[in-house]
């Protein structure tokens, strides 16, 4: 038994409760209420910890993230911060080769000097002997010099909507061909980097993820994503909860996955398949979003997709047919579409209404859209911390009109659809205080612009935090046992250096945490 005493605990209930106390047993939370009432209910208490005033909140769940693919990433050449592609050039010259690569990540033309794309020959100016590739900060599109894209195999041959020989800029379906080449690591090195990342994910007081994990390595192998981190929770060394999205691009990787990993494992409150994820676009930065219409600033491209309708309805039905429920990624307009005139082809299945799928991204929408998801009970996977960068860039790639749609929030949990808060991962950071900043301010991170971008759809701070609590525990279907400060509730909880609910709005990007408890276990303390 433990006690956490003199705080004022926020419980995110549908009560809006808030406490002075608490008591964890076994994991869970025994009891909330005042000072005196729970010291008064166990005065046996094998440990009191006192929070001396400070606010707690549940702690956050990352609903959209890629843990191993942030742990890989971070292990890799930064670009994030490059103004130009000089720096990028010069930044790279000097970095070190990993297994005869140069690999980079995080490049973004928008925050370029030159105002554009990289491509094969500004790689070739670091080296024409070594392969390069660097991966831009929306995971969707990699860019390659010309030795990467001989020893790849890529020629001015397959040139295609996914493929720009010319210009060395290889996106979306077709990433694997460079991806595979680069030596994958080995499990022990795999272990470390995801503890490694776990420990960073508690310093953001993130306690739970939904992660898309399983085809985050060069060879694709989800069998050694799953035995790490099996391996680490049966070494008691994983303390993070993991619901992982099983990303699969046909019927047979579904099988094969489902043969291998039921016949040696099973699903807890700390490591288990939750989804099966789909991808069917990527993002507007890249142009690889797939929309209703050509994009404002290159007529006659609509974007890119990985399934035409057919088999995208065939694999979203065989994967309600396996009793699970689906995370699609669809950004644009026209990728959401698909995802739910698929969804709306099972809707008449055996259990369909106890579905929970969802959409990752959904960024270009309209209230047509938002209604079918509210009738087929379609939740939304959103990433705040995008805003940061897309507001930016949203009117030019598809036009003022679909921009002014771009992650409607406000509009989305007013018309009564589910939505749920993540990061991404590697693709802008998973600062969550960054996230509800963004969420609350409509502003990126530097303030800009004065009052928010499309204010109409700025959240509460209440709103954001329940969106990183309860409603992402909701869309993993575990609002039963995580999201609030509940009796009999998992304890997983932190601590703040300030209360949340009551600073500026601009100061919540700086907010720390001071503590991160999972199972009633202090896991993190600043």
């Amino acid at each position: 038994m433990r006690i956490f005493k003199n705080a004022k605990i926020y419980s995110m209930d549908k009560n809006d409760s808030v406490y002075e106390a608490l008591a964890v047993e076994n994991g869970r939370i025994s009891f909330a209420g005042t000072n005196e009432e729970v010291l008064k209910k166990y005065p046996n208490a094998e440990e009191v910890i006192d929070l001396e005033g400070k606010t707690v909140i549940p702690g956050f769940n990352d609903s959209s993230v890629n843990l191993v693919g942030y742990a890989r990433f971070n292990t890799m050449l930064d670009l994030s911060e490059c103004e130009s592609i000089r720096q990028v050039i010069e930044l790279a010259q000097k970095a070190e080769q990993y297994e005869g690569w140069i690999i980079g990540w995080g490049w973004n033309q928008d925050y370029f000097e030159e105002q554009r794309m990289l491509n094969k020959k500004d790689l070739d100016e670091i080296s024409s002997e070594i392969p390069v590739a660097f991966r831009r900060c929306c995971g969707e599109m990699i860019v390659a010099n010309s030795k990467a894209l001989e020893i790849c195999g890529i020629t001015d041959e397959m040139s295609s909507d996914s493929i720009d020989f010319e210009n060395g800029l290889i996106s979306s379906k077709d990433m694997f061909l460079i991806l595979s080449k680069i030596k994958s690591l080995e499990i022990d090195t795999l272990k470390s980097i995801i503890l490694d990342a776990q420990e960073r994910f508690f310093k953001m007081g993130i306690t739970s993820i939904q992660t898309d994990d399983l085809r985050s390595l060069p060879d694709f192998d989800y069998r050694k994503i799953i035995d790490a981190y099996q391996k680490l929770h049966r070494e008691k060394k994983l303390k993070i909860r993991v619901c992982e999205h099983a990303q699969f691009i046909n019927k047979k990787d579904i099988d094969d996955f489902r043969q291998y990993y039921y016949y040696q494992y099973i699903n807890d409150d700390r490591f288990k398949v939750s989804r099966i994820k789909l991808v069917i676009d990527g993002g507007i930065g890249s142009r690889t979003a797939f929309l209703r219409d050509d994009y404002n600033d290159l007529s006659g491209f609509r974007g890119v997709t990985q399934y035409n309708q057919e088999e995208l309805d065939d694999l979203v039905s065989y994967a309600n047919s396996l009793d699970y429920s689906l995370a699609i990624q669809a950004t644009g307009d026209g990728a959401i579409e698909m995802a739910l005139n698929s969804i709306e082809k099972i809707k008449d299945t055996k259990n369909f209404k106890y579905r929970r799928n969802g959409l990752v991204y959904c960024q270009i929408t309209d209230k047509d859209l938002f209604e079918r998801m509210k009738e087929l009970n379609v939740g939304v996977y959103y990433q705040p911390i995008f805003l940061h960068n897309d507001m930016h860039i949203a009117e030019e790639r598809v036009g003022k009109e679909k921009a002014s749609t771009s992650y409607a929030y406000k509009t989305a949990m007013d018309m009564g659809v589910n939505v749920a808060f993540g990061s991404a991962g590697f693709v802008d950071g998973i600062s969550v205080m960054e996230g509800i900043y963004c969420a609350v301010n409509r502003q990126d991170l530097n303030g800009w612009p004065e009052g928010g971008w499309m204010p109409q759809e700025k959240l509460t701070v209440k709103e954001a935090v329940y969106l990183y609590t309860m409603g992402s525990a909701y869309m993993s279907s575990e609002d039963n046992v995580k999201g609030s400060i509940e009796e009999d509730k998992l304890a997983d909880f932190i601590v703040l250096d300030r209360d949340i609910f009551e600073v500026d709005t601009q100061e919540i990007k700086d907010i720390k945490v001071l503590k991160t408890i999972v199972d009633g276990d202090i896991v993190y303390s600043a």
